[in-house]
C-alpha cells in the first residue's frame, strides 16, 4: 500500500477512494470516521486513529523512541480485478488464454542492474528470473539485507529448485510455443550513491515504470532499435525521452548515464554470488551456468578495455553500433 496514491497508481486508487468498492484492509490506520490512511496516499493525514499496534496518535513512539507510522509497511488492500478501470475483464477470462508478448521479472537492487534489460534467448530470460536480488521486506520477519529471490517466489517453491528451473528451461524452449515472448529485468531501486552520487535517494520512481513497459512493448513489436550488451539488450536515450515526454516528466541525459552505465565490478559480483549459491543446489541445470559464464566472459572484456564503469556510449562502441 505504501504510495499508492492518485498519482502513482489512478485505477487502484480511485477504488479505494471514489468507486465505494469493497476492499479488504490490513495493517492500515483507520479514522474516527472509519476511513483507511496509509504512507505516502498523498492526502492529509488524521491526527489519530486505530492502526496494526492499536491506538495510534501523531507523534507516538515505540519502545525504542522510533516515531511509530500510521501504517504497517506491510500494509495492503484487496478487492476484485473487475473494479478496477483498465481491467479488461474479457480478455482475463477468455479459456482460450490471451497471447503473452513480454514478460518481466523485477528485483529491489540498489547498485546493480539497470532500469531495464531484455534478455538475449531464451536461457538468458530464464536466468534473469532465476538471479533475481531483493531487499528484504517486512513480510520477512527477522529477516535484513539482500537476498537471493529466484523469479521472486523462493518462499513458495515447494519442491526442489532444480527441478522448478528444468521446467522453466524446458518450457520457455519447447517447440510447442508459437513464440517466444521477450523476457526482460526491471528495477527501479537504484540508489544515487551506487552511481557516483550520495545517499539512498532512488534514482527512479514507481511511475518510470510505465516508461519500461512502453519501452518492452515497442521492442517487442521490432519499433525501437535497443543496444547489444554482454547482460542483454538495453533502450537508446532517444526512445526513452519520448516515453517520460508522454507521462509529462523530464528525462535528463545524465540520468539516463547514470542508471544504464554498466559497473561491471557490481554485475561481476552479483553473478559470482548466483553461481556459487546454485551451485550448492543439486542438480541445477548447465544451462543456468552457461549464461553465467558468457555473461561474466563478456563483462570482463568490457572491463578491460574501458575500466569497471562503461558509459553507454561505450556500450554502443562495443556492440559495434
Amino acid at each position: 500500500m505504501r504510495d499508492v496514491n492518485a498519482e502513482s497508481d489512478p485505477y487502484l486508487f480511485k477504488c479505494l477512494r471514489e468507486n465505494h468498492t469493497e476492499v479488504i484492509w490490513s495493517n492500515v490506520l483507520i479514522d474516527e470516521n472509519k476511513v483507511p490512511h496509509w504512507e505516502g496516499n498523498g492526502e492529509e493525514h488524521p491526527k489519530k486513529g486505530i492502526n496494526f499496534q492499536g491506538e495510534w496518535w501523531e507523534g507516538k513512539v515505540n519502545g525504542n523512541g522510533q516515531p511509530i507510522p500510521i501504517s504497517n509497511p506491510n500494509a495492503r488492500c484487496t478487492l476484485r480485478n473487475k473494479y478496477i478501470g483498465n481491467y479488461n475483464e474479457e480478455a482475463a477470462e477468455d479459456p482460450a488464454g490471451v497471447h503473452v508478448q513480454v514478460i518481466t521479472y523485477s528485483g529491489r537492487d540498489s547498485d546493480t542492474m539497470p532500469p531495464v534489460w531484455v534478455a538475449k534467448n531464451a536461457d538468458h530470460g530464464v536466468a534473469i528470473g532465476a538471479s533475481i536480488l531483493s531487499a528484504a521486506t517486512a513480510t520477512e520477519v527477522g529477516v535484513s539485507g539482500i537476498r537471493r529471490q529466484p523469479w521472486a517466489n523462493e518462499p513458495f517453491i515447494a519442491g526442489p529448485l532444480a527441478d522448478y528451473m528444468d521446467a522453466q528451461f524446458a518450457f520457455f524452449n519447447s517447440d510447442k510455443l508459437k513464440s517466444v515472448p521477450v523476457m526482460a529485468g526491471l528495477n527501479y531501486f537504484l540508489t544515487c550513491g551506487a552511481r557516483g552520487g550520495e545517499g539512498t535517494l532512488l534514482l527512479g520512481e514507481k511511475r518510470d515504470v510505465k516508461v519500461w513497459l512502453s519501452w518492452l512493448e515497442l521492442h517487442a513489436n521490432g519499433d525501437v532499435e535497443a543496444i547489444e550488451t554482454p547482460i542483454g539488450y538495453i533502450p537508446r536515450y532517444e526512445d526513452l525521452q519520448k516515453l517520460f515526454e508522454a507521462i509529462d516528466k523530464p528525462y535528463p541525459k545524465e540520468l539516463y548515464e547514470q542508471q544504464f552505465a554498466f559497473y561491471v565490478d557490481n554485475i561481476l559480483g552479483r553473478i559470482e554470488l548466483q553461481e556459487a549459491a546454485y551451485r550448492t543446489e543439486k542438480n541445477v541445470p548447465e544451462k543456468l551456468i552457461d549464461v553465467y559464464e558468457e555473461q561474466r566472459a563478456g563483462l570482463e572484456a568490457l572491463q578491460a578495455k574501458y575500466g569497471s564503469v562503461v558509459t553507454v556510449e561505450q556500450l554502443i562502441e562495443a556492440a559495434g553500433g
